[in-house]
C-alpha cells in the first residue's frame, strides 16, 4: 500500500484539478467517506448518539461540513458544527460548503469560535453533554508546529470527554488534528482519535512514532479518484520524490516451492560470526534461517571458536572454519557479524570473508556493521561488484548503529529517518533494514518500505540475530532482493507478536523463530503449492 508526504498530497491534488475534476467532486466524496465511519459508529454505541463536527476553516473542515451535511439527512437529532476559525478567511471550498451549510439551520446547530471564546475557550457544556460521537475536522495533513491555545483546550475536553465513557468515540478527518503528517511528531494536545478516516492513502507522519499513538484504527477514505500505481509519478511532473509503501500481508507474496525442491535449490545461508561470550549470535542467526525455510546452514568462525559453537548448535547446523571455505555454492547468502567480535582481529576476519564474497547476497548485522563502518568506500565498491552477478548487500542496523555508519545523531535519525534511510541506501547502492516502529527498508532505486507490525518487547538481545538469518534464508528463495527482504521482516516481526500472543512478555528470540513457519504459510504463494 503507498503511504503518502503532505508535498505528495498537494501534488496530487493539483493533477487531479489539472484533469479537470472538479474539485468540490473530490471533496463530496471524501465528506461521504466521513459520513459512513460515523453512521457506523452511531449505529454501534449505546447512549446518546448526537455528532459534534469540529471544522476548522481548510479544506479539512470543509469535509468535515460534508459529512455534517450528509448526517444531518438521516440522524434523529440535528449534528453540531463547531467552526473553530473566522469562516470569511476560509478556503475555497470550505467557504462553498459553509455557505450550504447556513441553509439548513434547522437541521444543523452551528457554534461559531466566538461563542467559544465567551466561554473560556472551551466548548459550552451542553455541547459535549448529549453527544455519543466527536469529529475532528480542524488541521489536515500540512500541519506542523503547535497548535493555538483554544485549540488543545478543546481537545483536552474531548480528550476526558471520550475517557468518561465507552460508549463515546473520537473520530479524525485525514490525519489527527496535531499530528505533522511527514514526520509524526505531535503537540501536546493532539487530537487522540478511536479511528482515523485518512483519505486516498495513509501519510507517512500517522506510521511513525508518536504520530501513530493518536490514529486509533485507520480506515482509507475514498476522494472518487483512483490511486493507481503511475499515479503519483504523473502528478509529480518530474519533480524529485521518495516511492513509500506500507507492507501488508495483502502486499506480499512468496514464491511457491518447486514439488521437487531439495536442498541445493532452497538455498545455503553461511553465517560468519562467533567470539568468546557472544556465541549465541551466529547460533540465533542460523536458527532463524533454518526457521524460515534454508536448505542448509553453516556457521563459519574462527577455529578456536569451533568447539565451543559445536557445543551450543543444533544438529541441522553446520560447523566450520571459516579458513576452510573459499567457494561457496551456488544459491547461497552470507550473513556477516552476529557475535563477529571487535577487536581488530575478528574486525578483520569479518570484513575478509566481505571482500571475498562475489557471488552470494551478504547481509551486514551487527558487529559486521561496526567494521564496515570503518571503510564505506569499501561498501560501495563491493555493492557495485556483486550487482554484476545479480546479487545484493543489505545492512540490518539498529539506530545506535545507523548512526554509525551515517555520523549522524539518533536524534537526526529520529527527525528524518526515511529520508537518511533513502539516502544512504541511493548513495551506497545497499539495502537497507533500519530496526524499530516501524522497521524501514530502503533500497538502491529509491524505494522506502514501511513495516509496523512488532512489538517493544522485541526489544532484546538476539531478536536482530534471527532476523538477519532470516533475510539470509529468503534472499535464496525468492526472485527479487526487496521482495525477500520484506517478506522477511513482516514474517519476523508478526511472529514476534503472535509469540507475545502465546507467550507473553519475556519471550526469546529462539521462540520468535519457532513460530516464523506459522506466519510464512498465511502469506499468499505458499498457500498455492500443490500436492497430489
Amino acid at each position: 500500500m503507498r503511504v503518502l508526504t503532505p508535498k505528495q498530497v498537494t501534488k496530487f491534488d493539483q493533477y487531479i484539478q489539472a484533469l479537470g475534476l472538479p474539485v468540490s467532486h473530490l471533496m463530496e466524496q471524501a465528506g461521504r467517506s466521513v459520513f459512513e465511519v460515523v453512521q457506523r459508529h452511531i449505529r454501534e454505541i449505546k447512549g446518546p448518539k448526537n455528532a459534534v463536527f469540529l471544522c476548522g476553516i481548510g479544506n479539512n473542515g470543509g469535509d468535515a461540513l460534508v459529512a455534517a451535511r450528509l448526517l444531518a439527512e438521516v440522524a434523529m437529532e440535528p449534528p453540531i458544527v463547531v467552526i473553530l476559525g473566522e469562516p470569511q478567511k476560509g478556503s475555497t471550498l470550505f467557504k462553498q460548503q459553509w455557505k450550504i451549510i447556513n441553509t439548513l439551520e434547522n437541521r444543523i446547530e452551528i457554534i461559531l469560535l466566538e461563542e467559544i471564546m465567551d466561554t473560556g475557550e472551551q466548548l459550552p457544556e451542553f455541547v459535549l453533554t448529549n453527544a455519543g460521537i466527536v469529529v475532528d475536522g480542524v488541521f489536515g495533513t500540512g500541519f506542523q508546529g503547535t497548535l493555538p491555545e483554544y485549540v488543545q483546550t478543546i481537545f483536552e475536553q474531548c480528550k476526558w470527554w471520550g475517557l468518561e465513557s465507552s460508549n463515546r468515540r473520537c473520530i479524525s478527518i485525514d490525519i489527527p488534528s496535531g499530528v505533522n503528517g511527514l514526520t509524526g511528531e505531535v503537540d501536546e494536545y493532539t487530537f487522540r482519535a478511536d479511528e482515523t478516516v485518512t483519505l486516498l492513502a495513509p501519510k507517512v507522519g500517522m506510521l511513525l512514532y508518536p504520530g501513530r499513538e493518536y490514529v486509533g484504527h485507520m480506515t482509507i477514505g475514498t476522494i472518487g479518484f483512483p490511486m493507481a500505481y503511475d499515479t503519483l509519478s504523473k502528478a509529480m511532473n518530474k519533480e524529485p520524490y521518495i516511492d513509500i509503501f506500507w507492507n501488508t500481508k495483502d502486499s506480499l507474496y512468496i514464491t511457491p516451492r518447486s514439488p521437487i525442491a531439495h536442498k541445493g535449490i532452497n538455498g545455503h545461508v553461511y553465517v560468519v560470526g562467533g567470539s568468546p561470550g557472544i556465541y549465541g549470535a551466529p547460533i540465533l542467526s542460523a536458527e532463524g534461517a533454518l526457521r524460515s525455510g534454508a536448505g542448509k546452514v553453516t556457521i563459519l568462525s574462527g577455529t578456536n571458536e569451533l568447539e565451543s559453537l559445536r557445543t551450543m548448535s543444533r544438529p541441522e547446523m553446520m560447523i566450520n572454519s571459516i579458513e576452510n571455505v573459499v567457494t561457496l555454492d551456488v544459491n547461497s547468502s552470507v550473513v556477516i557479524g552476529p557475535g563477529g567480535g571487535r577487536t581488530e582481529m575478528y574486525r578483520n576476519q569479518l570484513l575478509q570473508r566481505f571482500e571475498v564474497t562475489h557471488d552470494s547476497h551478504i547481509v551486514i548485522d551487527a558487529d559486521g556493521l561496526i567494521a564496515i563502518a570503518s571503510d564505506l568506500e569499501l561498501l560501495k565498491k563491493q555493492a557495485s561488484i556483486l550487482s554484476k552477478t545479480g546479487h545484493s548487500i543489505v545492512l540490518t542496523p539498529h539506530k545506535g548503529e545507523f548512526s554509525i555508519l551515517t555520523g549522524k545523531s539518533i536524534e537526526e535519525i529520529d527527525a528524518d529517518p526515511i529520508s537518511i534511510v533513502h539516502t544512504f541506501a541511493a548513495s551506497y547502492g545497499v539495502y537497507v533494514v533500519l530496526k524499530g516502529q516501524p522497521t524501514l527498508i530502503g533500497t538502491p532505486t529509491g524505494v522506502v518500505s514501511l513495516t509496523t507490525s512488532g512489538n517493544p518487547y522485541m526489544g532484546t538481545g538476539g531478536m536482530g540475530d534471527v532476523l538477519a538469518g532470516v533475510i539470509g534464508s529468503m534472499l535464496n528463495q525468492t526472485d527479487e532482493v526487496h521482495r525477500a527482504i520484506k517478506l522477511a521482516v513482516y514474517a519476523h516481526s508478526v511472529a514476534g507478536d503472535r509469540t507475545l500472543a502465546e507467550v507473553g512478555p519475556g519471550f526469546t528470540p529462539s521462540e520468535v523463530a519457532v513460530r516464523m513457519g506459522q506466519v510464512i504459510r498465511e502469506i499468499r504463494g505458499y498457500s498455492e503449492q500443490k500436492s497430489l
